[in-house]
């Protein structure tokens, strides 16, 4: 058949002809390439003596669509996706049932004569609605150890038991068993996870360095740290001056865990400006300047405060992982006024791995493992605390803070004020800075390249969360902010992509964090 036919008829000497319309079954039109197959059943007594056709249509009107139906015991077919069923029959009485699952089946008995007859037949749902909450931010729910989201869950479900269990890693799980049944609406309370604690002795020289577990300082050494979530964690050992030592430790439940052992002291041939100073422009920003070994860069202090994260209204078509938006509370931090430069990656690694060459383009072709090592020398130097951003900071930063215009694009809804993308990048970087900045005095928030940030790759919860780092599992780590080859989506504020922590792209970089 022609592509774009709508409608088919059949005829035959001795019955009523049959058009079939497409769309009583869902097809809208032909598209040419594909393969229909029409079923027709006879379903009629052979014609009268007279020869008059013997017989009517029952025409179903079914809530909800695809539900099965059965003629006289015998299964007749499916409602289509408009809720409609027809069945040609006899004269004379004829039984019918319609059921689809999580709903109550329903039947009767009709008496066909030589006219149609239309009914409208609407199945009572017997899901049950259940909301479950946990009263521990960032604990994982499960439903027969499938996972169903963080913190709260809400939907309907066929009426049995079920398993329900809250996790979180360094807490003692949380399990309940719900027998729901037929429209039952249930909401389930889970109480506070429990935590588990251990203990660490740290016992490095020199006297008084710093002991971070998980980027929050504990103390100073030689101490013994109590209270610690138990679990693996990163613990980093930091003295200015020295050479920081990060390592992995695990905290087990009633089994001290102890480490030990002595920085490395920094050569004094480091050509090093670790002396910073504080300026306050017109437009009331603070930067901060560093200068390592003859390269400058400035970092700006971006006021704490509170804002929606993800899908809010100003974005538009935004992704799937963008949702639900979410309020994030956050403390004061700093923020690279640019993208790092392939002139400071080079005097901090010694190398450039970038594809586009440039001192003050961004350095890109990094891995997330890459800038992690790129951070840890730059702290070694400057004897400070440098990071990736958390995606919380860095879409907080993108969006102007405290400050911020809501607007789609970092600074701006008109991307080419902002942005180095796809349609006006030439297919390349260009120098940070040239584009306008936003209204916290960053540059390139928008475009040229991706970001790294520090999290894990997850999806969001809408509770209310302060100072997040992302879920605690997860293979993928996040970046931001689009690039020099990607279009104008990527590049909104609350956009989101993820790649395993090996990987390393021509348009992805990074930005520094700096915490006060």
């Amino acid at each position: 058949m022609p592509q774009g036919n709508t409608e088919l008829t059949v005829r035959h000497a001795s019955f009523v002809p049959l058009t079939v319309r497409f769309s009583d079954y869902g097809i809208h039109r032909l598209e040419s390439g594909c393969t229909y197959q029409l079923v027709i059943l006879y379903a009629s007594a052979p014609p009268s003596p007279s020869g008059d056709i013997q017989g009517g249509y029952l025409v179903m009107n079914v809530t909800p669509p695809h539900a099965r139906v059965s003629i006289d015991g015998q299964a007749a077919g499916v409602v289509n996706s408009e809720g409609i069923f027809k069945s040609y029959l006899t004269p004379g009485p004829h039984t019918y049932k319609v059921e689809a699952e999580g709903y109550d089946e329903q039947s009767g008995r009709v008496q066909m004569s030589n006219e149609r007859i239309d009914l409208s037949i609407r199945l009572r749902s017997v899901l049950a609605s259940l909301s479950i909450r946990c009263a521990t931010s960032g604990a994982s729910i499960y439903i027969d150890d499938e996972y169903k989201g963080d913190s709260r869950w809400e939907g309907k479900l066929t009426p049995r038991t079920y398993l329900i269990e809250a996790r979180k890693s360094g807490y003692r799980s949380v399990c309940q068993t719900v027998s729901l049944t037929k429209q039952q609406v249930l909401n389930l309370p889970l109480p506070e996870l429990q935590p588990i604690y251990g203990s660490l002795r740290v016992d490095y020289e020199p006297e008084n360095s710093e002991v971070y577990l998980d980027g929050k300082l504990l103390g100073r050494t030689p101490d013994v740290f109590r209270n610690l979530l138990v679990g693996t964690h990163t613990l980093k050992i930091s003295k200015a001056g020295y050479g920081d030592h990060t390592e992995r430790v695990t905290i087990a439940e009633n089994q001290p865990s102890a480490v030990s052992g002595k920085l490395d002291r920094l050569s004094n041939s480091v050509s090093l400006s670790s002396n910073t100073s504080v300026s306050q422009t017109g437009s009331n920003i603070v930067k901060e300047e560093f200068n390592v070994k003859g390269v400058k860069f400035n970092m700006i202090r971006v006021e704490g405060g509170t804002f929606s994260m993800g899908a809010t209204p100003e974005m538009e078509k935004p992704y799937k992982d963008e949702k639900p938006a979410h309020e994030v509370t956050l403390s004061t931090y700093y923020m690279g006024e640019t993208e790092v430069t392939q002139a400071l990656w080079q005097a901090v690694m010694g190398s450039n791995p970038s594809f586009f060459k440039g001192d003050n383009l961004p350095v890109e072709s990094v891995s997330w493992d890459d800038c992690q090592v790129f951070i840890s020398k730059l702290n070694q130097l400057t004897g400070r605390r440098f990071s990736m951003p958390t995606e919380a900071q860095w879409e907080y930063a993108s969006r102007g803070g405290n400050k911020s215009r809501h607007t789609q694009y970092s600074g701006s809804n008109n991307i080419d004020e902002v942005a180095w993308y796809d349609g006006n990048s030439g297919i390349k970087t260009h120098p940070v800075g040239l584009k306008q900045k936003n209204e916290l005095g960053l540059y390139d928030m928008s475009g040229n390249v991706w970001e790294w940030c520090s999290d894990k790759y997850g999806n969001y919860s809408s509770s209310s969360q302060t100072n997040p780092t992302g879920p605690s599992s997860g293979d993928d780590r996040v970046f931001r902010g689009g690039g020099w080859f990607f279009g104008p989506g990527g590049c909104r504020s609350s956009s989101r992509f993820h790649n395993l922590p090996s990987c390393r792209n021509g348009d992805l970089g990074l930005r520094l964090a700096l915490l006060q």
